[in-house]
């Protein structure tokens, strides 16, 4: 059964599923711990668009790649994206000439050695797996406005056209998001979330406040595309709740960091077993 195990590297500490590895696989859900980014995005800053300093998110992106165990050349091909809170996936069949995509929330590939990173803090982050009949991999940016426009949905109608992976062949990690002790949303848009996921458990407060879980809403999206249960994989962190680990925008009043989903396909000759 697929699952998420912690790992630790020195001050490095991510969530993966070395099970992966022998299909050349590398998935990673990072902590914010081990990086060089000071106050208020200390220390695993991943993001090049919250205000922190360039060198720093370029030497915390190293410091994963390499304890990923990702080589210089291929830490060269990383593809990252302008997330816009929207559905649009890209696909990226080759590097890039700009590996920052413009206004996209997702990422998918079957080309090895070109990692996928898109940053979070709250957003449900998303990896999609698919290891037959032929390798392919996304990475979600997840939102509650992306969650209501099935963003994950449009990720996998992605793997299965371009690649030919159909939702039986997928395997769905999320990693950590504010979780439903957290999340508090007003009526109107808990309103919008019971009309698009009725089967959605929402938490009544005061003052028409609302809690709800956006992991579980992208789980029934993905079930109801054909993804089996059993291989979707919650990580079950609320980042507001563990600022010593995650970052959070809601917690830390907007200014803060992101940590990161992150996927490479490995050339299939190399286990990194």
């Amino acid at each position: 059964m697929p699952e998420l195990q912690r790992f630790v590297q020195g001050n490095l500490t991510w969530h993966s599923d070395r099970e992966l590895l022998p299909e050349g696989i590398l998935i990673a859900f990072s902590e914010r711990t081990g990086g060089r980014s000071a106050a208020p995005y200390a220390t695993l800053n991943l993001s090049d668009r919250v205000g922190d300093g360039p060198a720093a998110v370029a030497e915390n992106r190293r410091l994963l790649m390499s304890a990923l165990g990702l080589d210089e050349a291929t830490q060269g091909r990383l593809h990252s994206c302008i997330q816009v809170h929207g559905a649009d996936v890209v696909r990226v069949d080759e590097p890039l000439a700009d590996p920052v995509v413009a206004n996209a929330d997702a990422l998918v590939t079957a080309t090895p050695n070109i990692p996928l990173l898109v940053c979070i803090a709250d957003c449900v982050g998303i990896i999609l797996v698919a290891t037959g009949p032929r390798r392919a991999i996304a990475v979600v940016h997840s939102g509650w406005k992306g969650t209501l426009a099935r963003i994950a949905a449009a990720a996998v109608d992605a793997l299965h056209e371009s690649y030919g992976a159909g939702p039986g062949d997928i395997v769905a990690y999320l990693g950590p998001y504010i979780g439903p002790e957290s999340f508090e949303v007003d009526a109107q848009l808990a309103a919008r979330f019971a009309a698009e996921f009725p089967g959605l458990e929402q938490t009544p407060g005061a003052g028409g406040i609302a809690r709800l879980d956006l992991g579980a809403a992208v789980s029934q999206t993905l079930r109801d595309v054909g993804v089996a249960a059993e291989r979707i994989v919650n990580l079950g962190v609320d980042t507001a709740q563990d600022p010593a680990h995650f970052y959070s925008y809601r917690a830390q009043d907007g200014t803060t960091g992101r940590q990161g989903a992150l996927a490479c396909l490995l050339p299939e000759d190399d286990s990194h077993a």
